[in-house]
């Protein structure tokens, strides 16, 4: 039986085809609850996890949607609500690659584009599903966000900037939103073995190297340690918990 508990309806995640994403959406499942996830391009991967969710006994739901176009999110958040009943949980877990280098180097529709990735991705994410969950008489918003917010990492802009945005989206909807039941938190995200972490061209002495020699615990996060932080915060375990940057860092950011 499953620590976490969630109420009945649906989990939704936004990029639920990544590395990161994908080890969400099954936890979710194997903790019981119904499971709707979008991706981006890669819908084998996205067909992979689906038949995850499917054989830990749940139902799924996927979709190929762009968080720019906010009519396409707003539709696949009513497609999930009308096929499940209710949204009881929402998981942004996208973005866009991460480019490093020095944040003056970035030509700048670069830089444009990764703050519309993030930060308006995530706004329209909450556009859609807000209305969903003060119909359903609450729930939780859960973002990943970076541990590069508190402590600046050189030439890690492009990923800090950006998700200091969703950050501060999340403190908004905390504090307006309470009153309608719903959390908003985020995971602030450090060195996990998995995910963009893994595709980044470091050289020695690169930001990679930076981020270990500053890690407290000195080795880089399991997988499952981040995805059973994200699943805790997005259940009813953590009803009382909102407003809140949780570091996944290893003591990166302490």
């Amino acid at each position: 039986m499953s620590v976490y508990r969630f109420p009945e309806g649906a989990a939704l995640v936004f990029g639920g085809s990544g590395g990161l994403g994908g080890g969400v959406v099954r936890l979710l499942a194997q903790s019981g609850t119904n499971v709707a996830f979008t991706y981006h391009k890669n819908r084998d991967a996205a067909e992979e996890n689906l038949k995850a969710i499917e054989d830990a006994g749940q139902q799924g739901h996927i979709g190929s949607v762009d968080l720019l176009d906010l009519p396409a999110v707003e539709a696949f958040a009513s497609d999930v609500k009308g096929k499940f009943g209710r949204i009881h949980s929402v998981i942004f877990a996208t973005g866009p690659f991460l480019h490093i280098l020095p944040i003056m180097d970035a030509e700048p529709q670069v830089f444009y584009d990764t703050l519309d990735a993030d930060v308006k991705g995530f706004y329209h994410v909450l556009k859609a599903v807000v209305p969903h969950l003060r119909e359903g008489g609450g729930g939780s918003i859960t973002a990943l966000t970076t541990a590069a917010i508190p402590r600046y990492i050189a030439t890690d802009g492009l990923s800090s900037i950006p998700k200091a945005g969703v950050q501060h989206l999340c403190t908004a909807i905390a504090r307006e939103e309470g009153p309608n039941n719903i959390r908003a938190n985020c995971v602030a995200v450090g060195l996990i073995a998995i995910g963009l972490s893994q595709e980044i061209d470091s050289p020695p002495g690169g930001i990679l190297d930076q981020w270990t020699r500053q890690v407290a615990l000195g080795r880089p996060g399991a997988p499952e340690e981040l995805f059973d932080t994200v699943a805790f915060l997005a259940s009813e375990n953590a009803g009382y918990i909102s407003g809140q940057s949780v570091p996944v860092d290893g003591g990166y950011s302490a």
